[in-house]
């Protein structure tokens, strides 16, 4: 799934550096790395941790490597903006099979160091998009399709909801949105463009 593949920081903290790149630190320590520490503490914050995984404790069980290597992903930010101790930065993370989300994630500076607070919500829209190009077989490409047309339409509180349930490998089929049932039910997702129905 992408929010697996696709969510895997690197490298260690410079006091030093300038703020932008103590924010691309982050990032890339985030979505890029697959050591624990950087995933549930180093290059996130708290609100994070507890949005996407509800407790430090499950994030390290989650993010724990599993013996199996998945190939790197590859982060770009660009047009970070900085408010005093909040900022933004658009990220475009591209998987090894193609997937290409983008959006924006919010960071803040606690005790000197920017950590990632939020993912946006157009960047979680797009990983939905982008969702169906991680499927291993043709039953995950129906199913990813579907949850991925269904989320089009779902609200900004109802995709977060959810994309943070994705993100931390929280998602079971009871959260799907009905439309998405129905779809996998049918066997056939909608055209792009058409609208899911529902159960």
């Amino acid at each position: 799934m992408l929010c697996v593949v696709l969510w895997t920081g690197c490298g260690g903290d410079d006091s030093s550096a300038s703020d932008e790149d103590q924010i691309r630190g982050a990032v890339e320590r985030l979505l890029e790395s697959d050591s624990v520490k950087d995933q549930c503490e180093t290059a996130v914050s708290p609100l994070f941790v507890r949005e996407v995984y509800t407790s430090l404790a499950r994030c390290r069980e989650v993010t724990k490597p599993d013996g199996d290597e998945v190939p790197p992903e590859t982060a770009k930010i660009s047009a970070t903006r900085i408010d005093g101790d909040a900022a933004t930065t658009g990220v475009t993370l591209t998987s090894v099979k193609g997937a290409r989300a983008t959006g924006r994630l919010a960071l803040v500076k606690l005790g000197g160091e920017w950590k990632v607070n939020r993912v946006g919500v157009d960047f979680m829209r797009s990983l939905f998009r982008e969702l169906p190009k991680q499927a291993d077989s043709s039953e995950d490409r129906l199913i990813l399709r579907c949850l991925a047309e269904s989320a089009r339409d779902l609200s900004r509180r109802d995709i977060r909801r959810l994309g943070n349930r994705l993100i931390g490998q929280r998602l079971d089929p009871d959260d799907f949105p009905p439309g998405a049932v129905s779809c996998i039910r049918r066997g056939t997702p909608p055209l792009p463009g058409q609208p899911s129905t529902t159960v």
